[in-house]
């Protein structure tokens, strides 16, 4: 898991004072999709936008994470920027001095890992590094292409050990972990390990959770409340199509982000909590903090989408809302185009894993077409942007509801098995008291309960479902989707 070349090269730019780097890639090695996804998993993210967008990404920039703007000629940028960086060269060659550069640029990471790890002490020629290639091509085996545990948790711990925990890397990590090892022997372990982690969530959740709510939506949504407000700041005199995929975990993201086209900048957002539909999704459509007396479903959220953007001055014949069923015949004068697909989650709510639910996703990717709407849209000048209201957690049963304890439950409708509302605060407070046992394992608040580790009100061995504060379920993705130029 852990690639020591690009570890390597990472802690080589993160030694530098400055926060913003200025580099000239002459080997364009850092122009590479794959190469700036896999620094973006260690906190670095590199741009090498138009000059407009990389002033975008200065601008939103978090205070402690470092950010690598891609220019053949730093004189273009503006005073404000060149002040606060340091502009570098950057070289393969500076890292892999041993080989023929021109033969190795465009191998796979994998690849190059190895080849950074069997470095010879001799410069090689064109033909010698290209027989050494082979030869280190020769030598892998089945085991080595294999998901490693131990390498995923020497870059998880090295990351928990940072001063201040980046979770929108943590969590990418975690997701590509997941999407490799469900159905291998890791997989138990892995879980395991998630779920110590989350505990560790939990205690920045339970600080950091009331500034995220109000948080500004100017520079990105850090929550899915904030997210009309970020397009409407942002993009309001643009075509915009939010596509909201129910449930869509960010391991699930993983499966999808390769199927879908166009240039891809990729952000983690919390879901609301409790993470259950009818708040969250509602979240999302209001633009605001949802409110409890909500009736949740397509009609409900056709009326806030449109409502939103009326009051920010679009025509009605502007803005438009689709669910399931998508038609995108007829949409040239639209310029606010709001699509859910739903069928994720019925998947998720019918699955007894993770192993199941690998299953049914690809089979959702292959049959939603949801890359072919993100192409179409694309091609008609929309900007995209991607995202859920919440993910999902393989969950172990505690025990279901009895007796007493299912009067006045679930007022909301939700089918979560992981969250439950009372209609009165008192019937609440009487399942609390009687359960004393499930103190550190749920959050209170008002009259709902629900799980913040891994446990739901069931019966069953193993089920997915959402509703809690698990880091799996919380944080989620937000994808802003462009035509590739």
């Amino acid at each position: 898991m852990v690639n020591r070349l690009i570890q390597h090269i990472a802690e080589s730019l993160k030694s530098y004072s400055k926060k913003v780097i200025l580099v000239e890639n002459n080997d364009r090695f850092l122009y590479r999709s794959d190469v700036q996804d896999a620094f973006g998993l260690l906190g670095i993210e590199i741009t090498n936008g138009t000059n407009t967008e990389q002033r975008i990404r200065f601008e939103m920039k978090e205070p402690d994470g470092l950010l690598v703007l891609l220019s053949q000629d730093n004189s273009n940028y503006l005073e404000d920027i060149r002040k606060r960086a340091i502009a570098i060269e950057f070289s393969l060659a500076n890292y892999l001095p041993s080989y023929h550069i021109p033969s190795i640029l465009e191998l796979d990471l994998f690849t190059l890992d190895k080849l950074f790890r069997k470095q010879p002490l001799v410069g090689l020629n064109r033909r010698e590094t290209q027989d050494f290639i082979v030869k280190i091509i020769d030598e892998l085996t089945p085991v080595d292409a294999k998901f490693s545990i131990d390498e995923f948790l020497e870059t998880l711990n090295s990351l928990l050990r940072e001063e201040v925990v980046n979770w929108s890397v943590v969590s990418r990590l975690i997701a590509k972990g997941i999407s490799m090892s469900i159905g291998k022997p890791q997989y138990e372990a892995l879980l395991s390990h998630i779920n110590t982690i989350n505990s560790v969530f939990q205690e920045t959740l339970q600080q950091s959770y009331h500034q995220i709510k109000n948080s500004s939506a100017v520079k990105k949504p850090r929550i899915v409340s904030k997210i009309l407000d970020y397009l409407n700041f942002n993009f309001r005199d643009e075509k915009i199509a939010l596509v909201v995929v129910d449930g869509l975990a960010l391991w699930q993201y993983e499966l999808l982000r390769n199927e879908l086209p166009g240039n891809k900048h990729e952000e983690i957002i919390y879901s609301w909590l409790p993470s259950i539909t009818q708040l969250s999704r509602q979240a999302i459509f209001r633009g605001d903090t949802p409110h409890t007396d909500y009736r949740q479903g397509p009609t409900s959220e056709d009326k806030l989408w449109k409502s939103y953007w009326k009051e920010r001055g679009c025509h009605e014949f502007e803005v438009v809302y689709q669910h399931e069923k998508i038609d995108l015949s007829n949409i040239e004068l639209v310029s606010k185009l709001a699509i859910v697909f739903k069928d994720l989650d019925e998947k998720m709510h019918g699955s007894t894993d993770y192993v199941d639910l690998l299953v049914l996703t690809k089979n959702w990717i292959e049959r939603s077409n949801v890359n072919q709407v993100v192409d179409n849209l694309l091609s008609k000048g929309f900007t995209v942007f991607l995202t859920s209201d919440h993910g999902n957690i393989q969950a172990k049963g505690w025990r279901g509801l009895q007796g007493r304890e299912k009067l006045g439950t679930n007022i909301s409708g939700s089918r979560s098995q992981r969250h439950i509302e009372y209609s009165e605060k008192w019937l609440a407070d009487e399942f609390f008291a009687n359960n004393p046992e499930l103190e550190s394992s749920i959050i209170m608040e008002n009259q709902s309960i629900y799980f913040k580790t891994d446990l739901s009100f069931s019966n069953k061995e193993s089920l997915v479902s959402h509703g809690g504060a698990h880091l799996l379920e919380i944080l989620i993705p937000f994808i802003e989707i462009k035509n590739e130029q």
